[in-house]
Order: structure tokens, then C-alpha cells, then sequence
């Protein structure tokens, strides 16, 4: 069961969350693996949460973002924060080969999980974003974000204003104005990332990219050849 501290924490983060798209962020630093969240504040120093509005009716952005067939023999689950270098460097160099090769074929499907790393507040910002690009539209139009994310990654992360990036990405998915303004409002976009993080949480996943096929933990290989070559004996492993 997760502790009060880190739900604490979690809260504190998720506060942030309008000044970080208002303004820069001290941490410019994304390193390849972190914790899953920060060190829980005193309940005391815990910032005022802002005013959260419900999601539009039918909304998918709290959903669980999966692509691939549904019935594919395989299910990789990822866990992976768009502040994370290594998470960019998978996502820009690896993963297109395993999406040609393996979910376009219907060989496996992949599901991706919310772990926020430093800076924290920018990255759940980051987050909530792509997840409200999918109130209508759903995983796709998430994973069309999180790919600008992270092919974007060193110009948004690491400016003075993160904020002023993420609106200009939000503007060109369709997402601007009082628009961008209500993604950060909303709870069940905020409450669909946290469960992915308590999630991450108990299940020991220590840092970003973690992969889990079917459940257990997966060793990706980071060269595309040989990424395919491992899930494909996965696949394999279970005709």
C-alpha cells in the first residue's frame, strides 16, 4: 500500500504542475534513471492544490495508452518518463524498428506507463499534456505527443521556460489557448498518472526505461536489430 509520504509527495508535484508551465525550472538535469518520486514534504509545507475541473464526457485521456492489436500473443509494458534521456534515446533509436516490425504486424502490443524523473514537475507537466491530446482522440494522438516529447526533449527540458515549449508543442497538436490552460486542471488526467507511479512504485521499478513482458521484467537491448531479435523470441516462446 502506498505511505502517506509519497502520496504527499506525489500531491506536491502534481501543485506544481501550473507553475511549471508558467515559468523555468531551476533543474535543467534529466538523467537516464531516478526514483519514482521526490522526497515527500512536511504535510505542513505541502502547496495549495489548484482548482481541478472533471474530464469531458467520453474522455479517453485516462485511459490505459496502449498501441497494438488487441489480441497480439505479447504485451510489453514500459515505464518511462519524457525527461529521461534514455527514454528518448529508446524512443528516437529503437522503437521505431519494434513498431514496424512487431506491433504494425500484430506480434505483440506495447503499453506505456507514466514515471516522472528530474525535474519532476516538469516532466508530469510533460505528461499531462500528451494525455490530454487523447480526450478525444485517444492513445494515438498521446503517443503523437509523447513522440514530440521526446524527439524535442533537449529543447524543451532544458530551456529557460519549459512552459513556453510545451504550449508551443500543445498548439501544434491542436491544443492552445484556454485549451492548454484546462489540461492542467484536470483530475482524472492527474489521477490516471499517479496510479501509473504507485503502480511503478510497488512494483520495485527503479528507474526509467524499465520493461516488462508479460508481466516480468524485460532486458531491452538498445540496438534496434537486436531489440526485435529478443521480443521476437518472446513471441516465439509463447506459439
Amino acid at each position: 500500500m502506498t505511505s502517506t509520504r509519497f502520496r504527499l509527495a506525489l500531491v506536491a508535484a502534481a501543485s506544481g504542475l501550473l507553475a511549471a508551465c508558467g515559468g523555468g525550472d531551476a533543474e535543467t538535469e534529466a538523467p537516464e534513471t531516478a526514483a519514482p518520486a521526490e522526497e515527500a514534504p512536511e504535510e505542513s509545507q505541502a502547496p495549495a492544490e489548484p482548482q481541478m475541473i472533471p474530464a469531458p464526457e467520453g474522455s479517453q485521456a485516462a485511459d490505459a495508452m496502449i498501441i497494438g492489436a488487441e489480441d497480439a500473443p505479447v504485451t510489453i509494458v514500459e515505464y518511462a518518463s519524457v525527461t529521461c534521456p534514455g527514454c528518448a534515446a529508446f524512443h528516437t533509436q529503437v522503437y521505431p524498428s519494434i513498431k514496424e516490425e512487431l506491433i504494425e504486424t500484430g506480434m505483440m502490443r506495447m503499453e506505456f506507463r507514466e514515471l516522472p524523473t528530474a525535474p519532476q514537475r516538469v516532466s508530469f507537466a510533460g505528461f499531462i499534456l500528451a494525455r490530454c491530446a487523447a480526450t478525444d482522440a485517444g492513445p494515438a494522438a498521446y503517443f503523437g505527443v509523447i513522440d514530440a516529447l521526446f524527439k524535442r526533449q533537449n529543447q524543451w527540458v532544458r530551456a529557460q521556460n519549459p512552459g513556453a515549449e510545451l504550449r508551443n508543442i500543445g498548439a501544434q497538436a491542436g491544443i492552445d489557448g484556454e485549451a492548454f490552460d484546462q489540461c492542467y486542471q484536470r483530475q482524472d488526467i492527474r489521477d490516471a498518472i499517479v496510479e501509473n507511479i504507485e503502480e511503478a512504485r510497488d512494483r520495485g521499478v527503479q528507474g526509467t526505461p524499465s520493461f516488462y513482458v508479460d508481466g516480468k521484467p524485460f532486458d531491452m537491448p538498445f540496438v534496434p536489430e537486436d531489440a526485435v531479435a529478443a521480443l521476437k523470441a518472446e513471441v516465439e516462446k509463447r506459439r
